[in-house]
């Protein structure tokens, strides 16, 4: 038995109800506490949620995946990312512990040349499929806010003379 698969569930039990417009309803209940859930997952965790990011400029994004048993075999799956819906995905590096296939860990630099990081909200959605199996897709998005460079009307850098306890502004 794989270790990352527990027990069968031990009880399954089933009801079926009849509401006032005659229309049944059925439900199936598991119970158990040592039911295995499988999961398959994608996180952004740079940049954060609402984070303010520089506009056009190279922004790097990276993040977290895991898939069906919590395994970090990742050899048959792939992490991507998108910016503002701009199409297509872009591939990104697997930086996991087992090398550029682990995408348990990912990151992907994304260059003005794909698109560029806009004043205000923009979405960075990531995409972590396996094989060509549709129920191992899983997105996860961000809004981050960008923010442009202020290069006008700084105040005047001070440097130390010689002279003790004089500054002179440039």
């Amino acid at each position: 038995m794989n270790t990352n698969t527990i027990a069968h569930a031990k009880a399954l039990t089933s009801s079926t109800a009849t509401t006032a417009n005659n229309t049944k309803v059925s439900a199936a209940t598991t119970s158990s506490s040592n039911v295995t859930t499988k999961i398959h997952a994608v996180r952004i965790t740079s940049p954060a949620k609402g984070q303010q990011v520089p506009v056009g400029k190279n922004l790097v994004v990276s993040g977290i995946s895991t898939h069906t048993g919590g395994t970090t075999n990742h050899s048959n799956c792939q992490a991507s990312v998108i910016l503002n819906g701009v199409n297509p995905y872009q591939n990104t590096t697997g930086v996991g512990p087992l090398g550029q296939n682990d995408y348990s860990k990912w990151k992907f630099t994304l260059p003005p040349a794909y698109t560029t990081v806009k004043e205000g909200t923009n979405k960075i959605t990531a995409k972590f499929s396996c094989g060509n199996n549709a129920n191992l897709v899983s997105y996860y998005s961000v809004n981050v806010t960008g923010a442009g460079v202020n290069t006008g009307n700084r105040a005047p850098a001070a440097t130390n003379t010689s002279a003790p306890g004089i500054i002179t502004p440039h």
